[in-house]
């Protein structure tokens, strides 16, 4: 048993820093309708923390496409920018939940892909967008879907609605409609008790 304790906490401390909190967003760049077994090719980022380029070597990124049991993964060539790649793939017919390969880190899952068709992006989850991209600024023209000194990601393609729940209404509102109804009742009770004695 001490054994088996041994080998966990040996895995656990050389385990690499992805595991230790370390994460990567990958965003796509804007993304043609994609045609059955045509040739496409798409760029994107991998930013660590969602807002920076990884300070190391960050490994083989690329694409994964998965339709049930079929999984299909391409890999990205780096472009000129920092954190920028480039992929080439192409499809069969069929709908493929799309996931960012990110080197050291977890794959980052993207949205739907229906070929042929056009990719619903899924947003990005705003706890994994942290940090600021306040500082040296490491793009020129070509950047990603960042904006300068704000850690907010602009939307890359089509993006699947927010299925979250509307804000509640204002406490004094809601107040204000029951207090109303109340009047309007009590008025309405005076006004008609004449007629109820006929």
């Amino acid at each position: 048993m001490r054994i088996l304790a041994l080998i966990c906490a040996f895995l656990l401390i050389s385990a690499p820093s992805a595991v230790a909190g370390g994460w990567a967003v990958t965003y796509v760049d804007p993304m043609p309708s994609i045609q059955t077994s045509v040739t496409h090719t798409v760029g994107y980022w991998v930013l660590q923390h969602g807002t920076h380029p990884f300070a190391g070597d960050l490994g083989k990124t690329g694409l994964r496409f998965k339709s049930g049991a079929d999984s299909r993964e391409f890999v990205g060539v780096p472009l000129g920018e920092p954190a920028h790649y480039a992929v080439t793939f192409s499809l069969p017919n069929g709908t493929y939940e799309v996931f960012g390969v990110q080197g050291m880190f977890q794959e980052h899952p993207l949205g739907t892909l229906t070929v042929p068709g056009t990719l619903l992006v899924k947003p990005v989850d705003p706890q994994m967008v942290q940090g600021s991209t306040e500082g040296a600024w490491p793009w020129q023209e070509i950047a990603p879907p960042l904006k300068k000194a704000e850690a907010a990601p602009a939307p890359a393609a089509v993006t699947v609605p927010d299925e979250s729940p509307g804000k509640p209404l204002p406490v004094w509102l809601v107040g204000a409609v029951v207090v109303g109804a109340a009047g309007l009742f009590l008025l309405l009770r005076k006004r008609l008790r004449p007629f109820a004695r006929r």
